[in-house]
């Protein structure tokens, strides 16, 4: 299962957020960064050693990734989920998607 660490609070949590729903992923968001704290938990620095939100878990075993910086972890859901939509297949299409994120 998709794990989203960060506060609804912050801006590019709310963006990674708002890719999931798009893509209707089943996901769970923990409460982190801000006032909830947990950034500087020795669990959540082996995730993300920046100790910033937002950070994602997905997957397990060999299949587990962990992505932190909010415009990498859309790319990497709309990638992994949406080829061909929110992740156009052509590549001038996807570079004008990424240029606006960018």
């Amino acid at each position: 299962m998709l794990n989203i660490w960060g506060r609804i609070s912050s801006i590019n949590v709310r963006k990674v957020v708002w890719c999931a729903q798009e893509l209707r992923l089943d996901f769970q968001r923990t409460e982190a960064g801000g006032k909830f704290g947990v950034v500087q938990t020795p669990e959540y620095l082996a995730l993300n050693p920046n100790a910033m939100v937002p950070t994602i878990d997905d997957g397990e075993g060999a299949e587990r990734v962990t992505l932190w910086e909010s415009n990498v972890i859309v790319r990497y859901l709309c990638a992994k989920h949406s080829h061909g939509s929110l992740y156009p297949s052509e590549l001038p299409a996807r570079f004008d998607a990424e240029r606006w994120m960018d």
